[in-house]
């Protein structure tokens, strides 16, 4: 069977990113023994709504899409890899990096300014569901078969 394997493009949106075009998307043919599937918030379990509350009331209406996100697509994980930062707030720099070279590729990319406006929205999320993705592990995983890695601010395991 083939198929083609969707990709992101950061630099869709002025930086801001996408999916990228199907026609750039590459063809494979399986069988495949293993097929790596990164994702925003995979893995993350609702929690509490004083918890999300506490840390940022807009993020009430995601905790409650978070009941159906295992279904959709947690359940068909057989195994994970999560990687674990120090503090989360190490991604605005991350991202920044990641625009500043996308800019210096001559490819669209955020300012500074809009980078810390981008991470701002996503990053009470990081706060509000991180800590029971670390303590827990990913919504409904195996302990057997989950691999975590912690990494620091300079992307360095230890």
């Amino acid at each position: 069977m083939k198929m083609k394997l969707p990709r992101y493009d950061k630099s869709a949106h002025k930086g801001r990113g996408d999916r990228a075009d199907p026609s750039v998307w590459p063809e494979i043919e399986g069988p495949l023994t293993v097929v790596l599937f990164e994702g925003w918030m995979l893995g993350f379990k609702p929690q509490p709504a004083s918890v999300v509350k506490a840390v940022d009331p807009q993020l009430e209406a995601v905790n409650r899409n978070l009941e159906a996100y295992y279904e959709a697509w947690d359940k068909f994980v057989e195994a994970w890899i999560v990687i674990k930062i120090q503090d989360p707030s190490c991604v605005f720099e991350w991202r920044l990096q990641a625009e500043v070279a996308m800019r210096n590729e001559g490819l669209p990319g955020m300012s500074d300014e809009e980078v810390r406006d981008f991470v701002s929205r996503y990053l009470p999320a990081y706060n509000a569901y991180l800590p029971a993705l670390y303590s827990g592990g990913p919504n409904g995983s195996d302990p057997e078969r989950l691999l975590v890695i912690e990494i620091d601010e300079g992307r360095n395991p230890f």
